[in-house]
C-alpha cells in the first residue's frame, strides 16, 4: 500500500495553505457530515511559543468545512484536564475566539463523563474516551515538537493522549513506564481510535525542539503537512525535523505492528519537496540508550526539580503525576524512588518551573 503526505509551505494566508494541502491530497470533506478537529491544546502557551496548534489553521478547516455545509466542531483535553480548564485553555490561546468567529462550535472534553472502551491492546485493556470523539469523523491538527519522553510528537501522540478525558492520561504513564512499553500503550490507543480519523494537518508553522513539548525553543519553519495517516504523516514531519522517524519509539512500534507505513519507503510525498531541518534533540533522549547499556549509563538518566523563583504552588504537577511521586509541601517535592521519569510534571508546567537536570558520573 502506497501512503501520500503533503507538504506546502506557509506565507501568511491560512486559507490558502489548508486547502492547498488539501488538494494535494484530493481530500474534501463529505457534504453535510459532523467533523470534530483535534487540535493540540497541551496548555495555556500560544502557537507562537511553538507549544498549541494555530488558531489560524482551526480557523481554514472550519470555513472549508461550512463551504461543505458540515459541522464543524472543535475540541480537545489539555493536560491534568479537570472542569473548566479546557475552557480556559481555549480561551486563554486564542483558539476560542478563532472557534466562533469562525462559525464553528467548541466542544467541553471534559463537560460529561467519559465512555470507557474496552479494547485488546499489548499493554492497554481500556480507553476513558471523551465522548465526543466517538460522535464524529476526526480531523486531527497536531503540533510538530520534541518531546523530552517520547523524542518527538505529532499526529499519533496527539490523537492517542489527547483523546483521553481528564487526568485519565496519567494511567498511561504508569502502564507506560518506559520508552518501549509507553511506544506500546500510544500505539494501542491509536490502533483503537484510527479507524476514526479522516484527516490529519499538522501545524508545522512554528515549532518547537529542545525540551519540548511546552518549555523548548520555538523554530518558525511555516510549513503546513497533511495525510490521510497519522504515522506516514509522523514518519516524514520527524525526517524534516532532522531524525530517522524510527528513533521514535512509537512510530517504531506501529511500524512493527503495520499500522500504517512500515518505512519511509512507502511514502509518497505531494504539493512539494521536503526541507531539511536539524532539530535539537531532548536532552532525555540518552534515556532509551541507558535503558539498554545498563545500570551505569542509568545513571546519567535526567531528574526533575523545581525553580522555586517560579513555582506559584498551583499544584498542577502533583496532580498529574501517575506515581504520587511529587507531594505538595511550601514548594513541590519530588521522591526520587517514586519517580518514573514521565515527565508529565515538567509537560503541564505553566511556568517553567519544573525543570530537567542531567546528572553526571562521579570523577
Amino acid at each position: 500500500m502506497r501512503y501520500q503526505v503533503a507538504v506546502v509551505d506557509f506565507s501568511g494566508n491560512y486559507l490558502s495553505a489548508v486547502r492547498g494541502a488539501l488538494d494535494s491530497l484530493g481530500w474534501a470533506p463529505e457534504v453535510g457530515s459532523s467533523y470534530l478537529i483535534k487540535p493540540n491544546m497541551l496548555n495555556s502557551k500560544t502557537a507562537e511559543e511553538g507549544v498549541t496548534t494555530d488558531p489560524g489553521i482551526v480557523s481554514a478547516l472550519i470555513g472549508l468545512l461550512r463551504e461543505r455545509g458540515c459541522r464543524a466542531c472543535v475540541g480537545d483535553s489539555p493536560g491534568n484536564a479537570y472542569p473548566g480548564k479546557s475552557r480556559a485553555v481555549f480561551e486563554g490561546t486564542g483558539m476560542m475566539k478563532a472557534i466562533l468567529e469562525a462559525g464553528g462550535e467548541f466542544l467541553d472534553f471534559e463537560g460529561q463523563p467519559p465512555e470507557v472502551i474496552q479494547i485488546k491492546g499489548e499493554l492497554v485493556d481500556s480507553i476513558p474516551f471523551s465522548k465526543h470523539v466517538l460522535e464524529h469523523s476526526i480531523i486531527n491538527a497536531p503540533k510538530l515538537k520534541t518531546h523530552v519522553q517520547t523524542v518527538m510528537t505529532g499526529a499519533v501522540k496527539n490523537l492517542s493522549f489527547g483523546c483521553i478525558q481528564g487526568a485519565s492520561k496519567s494511567k498511561l504513564h504508569t502502564i507506560g513506564n518506559t520508552p518501549e512499553k509507553m511506544a506500546k500503550a500510544i500505539i494501542d490507543v491509536y490502533s483503537y481510535i484510527r479507524d476514526r480519523v479522516s484527516l490529519n494537518l499538522m501545524d508545522a508553522i512554528v515549532c518547537m525542539d529542545g525540551n519540548g513539548p511546552s518549555f523548548g525553543r520555538s523554530q518558525r519553519i511555516s510549513k503546513i503537512l497533511a495525510s490521510r495517516d497519522a504515522l506516514a504523516l509522523d514518519m516524514v514531519a520527524f525526517r524534516m525535523a532532522g531524525i530517522d522517524p524510527l528513533c521514535v519509539p512509537y512510530v517504531r512500534e506501529g511500524a512493527r505492528r503495520g499500522i500504517g507505513p512500515s518505512s519511509e519507503d512507502e511514502i509518497d510525498l505531494v504539493g512539494g519537496p521536503l526541507p531539511n531541518y536539524e532539530f535539537k534533540m531532548p536532552s532525555t533522549f540518552l534515556r532509551g540508550l541507558s535503558l539498554r547499556l545498563g545500570s551505569v549509563v542509568k545513571r546519567l538518566v535526567p531528574r526533575i526539580y523545581f525553580d522555586k523563583k517560579r513555582c506559584v504552588k498551583c499544584g498542577e504537577c502533583a496532580g498529574i503525576c501517575p506515581e504520587g511521586a511529587i507531594e505538595m509541601a511550601e514548594y513541590p517535592e519530588v521522591d526520587d524512588s517514586k519517580c518514573i521519569r514521565c515527565y508529565a510534571c515538567y509537560e503541564v508546567c505553566e511556568y517553567n518551573a519544573v525543570k530537567i537536570k542531567q546528572k553526571s558520573l562521579p570523577l
